[in-house]
């Protein structure tokens, strides 16, 4: 059999065109990735706004949220989750995390809740609750625009 050998001049457009070829598959994969990030996002702004929901995150509370766990007010709610092993509410309010941890430590105490875990720092903290065989967790923060953040995480 006979060796075939290019000429030298065709090694360099051979080398230069499968660079080529390989950087146009790769940027074609990018675009269509791409697309098809955007056709998801597209689908989910649309489910959002016909159901309120995205992958189990929702905007208002569920019907069947413990009615012996207070709610701050004023606060809005920025999401529900929930599982089979917990249901998470996310709040947020522009009362200041001392005064939303004290309001918690009251009214968990007189809703018959039993404190048995904190850890307290500057301004945040995290409160662990009992009562009747379910405990509920609370993380209170505060955001860098001012802003409470109040984490309520509930384990039936």
């Amino acid at each position: 059999m006979r060796n075939f050998r290019l000429p030298e001049n065709l090694k360099r457009f051979w080398v230069f065109g499968v660079l080529l070829l390989a950087l146009l598959l790769f940027a074609g994969g990018l675009y269509f990735r791409h697309q098809s990030l955007l056709t998801s996002q597209q689908l989910i702004g649309r489910k959002e706004k016909e159901e309120g929901v995205v992958s189990g995150v929702r905007t208002n509370l569920p019907a069947d949220f413990p009615s012996d766990i207070p709610l701050f007010e004023p606060a809005e709610t920025l999401s529900t989750l929930k599982s089979q092993e917990r249901l998470q509410l996310t709040l947020q309010t522009n009362t200041n995390p001392e005064r939303v941890l004290e309001f918690y430590r009251q009214k968990m105490k007189d809703w018959g809740w039993r404190l048995t875990e904190r850890s307290l720092a500057n301004d945040s903290g995290i409160l662990t609750f009992t009562k009747d065989g379910r405990q509920t967790q609370l993380i209170i923060t505060s955001e860098s625009n001012g802003s409470t953040l109040i984490i309520l995480s509930i384990i039936p």
